[in-house]
């Protein structure tokens, strides 16, 4: 999509999908101008027809685990299961893999695996044992229907209004070979994920919200800022996202839409109730791990220096 495409499609009239159907909102039909679509493609597609923050959110966190899996079937729901009972550490993932034959047997418990009640693929983080102290990880890439998987959801009935969440117990499940994925999990697929997360997330957002303030008669200034904050979220996600400049530059983007969120409150004010309820909290999303981001933005400036 080139930025000409993303302007267009950012821009165009089209109602939000229906409210309330969390899983066909992601499995709908949508229209992405390129013949290949990226990633970031679909999630400015899939945004443009957000009709709160739930689906904005959902949008951007299926976009990002596409990047890091790019052969997950066009309309399959994913869910990214690496958390534990000591949370998601590396040292602190214990379900295990082991070889059976020729393939695996995947036991373990995973908690809070966002959007698992709805997906149609885990990708789940396990150990295959340790080697020189260090735990080593694959990704496993899994049917939700396999045969012993349990999905239960009772320990976040409270949670409403948010991505569906649910523990995920495996027990003797049998893996194929080629559903396990040989890189090391954590270097290619855990580190990076959180932070490709964030941006995909607010990106979808952002456009959702600036769709939302087109109805809405929101005053021009704001909806500008807001137009070029999602321009600049597709110039990063052309970025390897990994490299010391991308930190940076993704460190920019964050900054900005951190003060954008204050300044949205006029737009609020023009915004009918019911649609405001959809889009409650009416703050950013990026309190969560802005101490790992602090730190990949020192990290990266201590590259550069040294380099």
């Amino acid at each position: 999509m080139t930025p000409s495409d993303l302007l267009d499609l950012v821009l165009a009239p089209a109602q939000p999908f229906p409210r309330g159907d969390l899983k066909g909102f992601l499995k709908a039909s949508i229209h992405v101008q390129s013949s290949l679509p990226s990633d970031f493609d679909r999630l400015a597609a899939r945004a443009a027809m957000a009709g709160g923050r739930l689906e904005a959110g959902a949008a951007g966190h299926q976009s990002a685990i596409r990047r890091l899996f790019p052969t997950t079937p066009e309309d399959a729901v994913t869910a990214f299961c690496v958390s534990e009972d000591k949370g998601p550490k590396p040292s602190a993932i214990l379900a295990s893999l082991v070889q059976d034959g020729d393939g695996w047997r995947l036991n373990g418990m995973k908690r809070w695996g966002s959007m698992s009640p709805v997906a149609d693929i885990l990708y789940i983080a396990a150990s295959i044992g340790e080697q020189d102290g260090r735990n080593q990880l694959r990704m496993v890439r899994l049917p939700k229907a396999a045969s012993g998987v349990t999905v239960d959801t009772s320990p976040y009935e409270r949670y409403v209004d948010h991505m569906p969440i649910a523990d995920i117990r495996l027990t003797d499940v049998h893996v194929k070979d080629e559903d396990v994925l040989k890189s090391d999990a954590y270097v290619s697929f855990i580190k990076p994920f959180r932070l490709i997360e964030d941006v995909y997330s607010v990106a979808a957002l952002q456009i959702a919200i600036f769709r939302l303030g087109r109805r809405c008669g929101w005053p021009e200034d704001l909806l500008e800022d807001i137009l070029g904050l999602v321009m600049q979220a597709h110039v990063i996600s052309q970025t390897a996202m990994d490299r010391p400049g991308d930190v940076l530059l993704m460190s920019a983007y964050f900054r900005a839409s951190i003060s954008l969120w204050s300044r949205l409150d006029e737009g609020w004010r023009l915004t009918p109730e019911s649609d405001r309820a959809a889009f409650a909290p009416e703050t950013g999303l990026l309190g969560v791990a802005a101490r790992a981001r602090e730190a990949r933005r020192q990290a990266a400036w201590r590259d550069l220096t040294s380099g």
